[in-house]
C-alpha cells in the first residue's frame, strides 16, 4: 500500500518537485496552502506522514504542529518541520515541547536529501 503523505507548503513550485519526487517513490501526496484546510484534511485523512512549512498564509506551521500533536486523531502521525526562517536555535526551542515534530529540516534542502528523511519515518519504494 502506497504511503500517504500530507504536504503544507506554500511555494508551488518547491510543493510540485517534492510531490514529483514523492510519487515517483509510490507515496500518493496530497498538497494544501492553508494550514486550516489542512488540519482539516489531516483529520479527515489521516495520512502517514506530514511535511510542514512553518511559513504559510494565517497560521504559522509551528501552530499547525502544536494542533496536530494535541488532537488524538492526529497526534501519531509523524510531523517533519520545514522552514527557510527558522533558525537552528528556533528549532532547539521548539524540540522541547510536547507539541514537537519528529524531524526539523532547513530550506533550501535538496530533493533527494528530503526523501532520505521522509524514508527514515516511512516505507517508500
Amino acid at each position: 500500500m502506497a504511503a500517504s503523505i500530507l504536504f503544507f507548503e506554500s511555494d508551488p513550485t518547491f510543493a510540485a518537485a517534492v510531490r514529483d519526487a514523492l510519487e515517483a517513490r509510490g507515496a500518493s501526496v496530497e498538497v494544501v496552502d492553508d494550514g486550516n484546510a489542512g488540519l482539516a484534511q489531516a483529520t479527515a485523512s489521516s495520512p502517514d506522514l506530514i511535511l510542514l512549512t512553518i511559513e504559510l498564509p494565517q497560521m504559522n506551521g509551528f501552530l499547525v504542529c502544536k494542533k496536530l500533536k494535541k488532537n488524538p486523531a492526529t497526534q501519531g502521525i509523524p510531523v517533519v518541520i520545514l522552514s527557510s526562517e527558522a533558525t537552528e536555535e528556533i528549532f532547539e526551542q521548539h524540540r522541547k515541547l510536547r507539541t514537537r515534530a519528529e524531524d526539523y529540516l532547513r530550506k533550501p534542502i535538496e530533493v533527494d536529501a528530503l526523501l532520505d528523511r521522509v524514508g527514515a519515518l516511512i516505507e517508500l519504494d
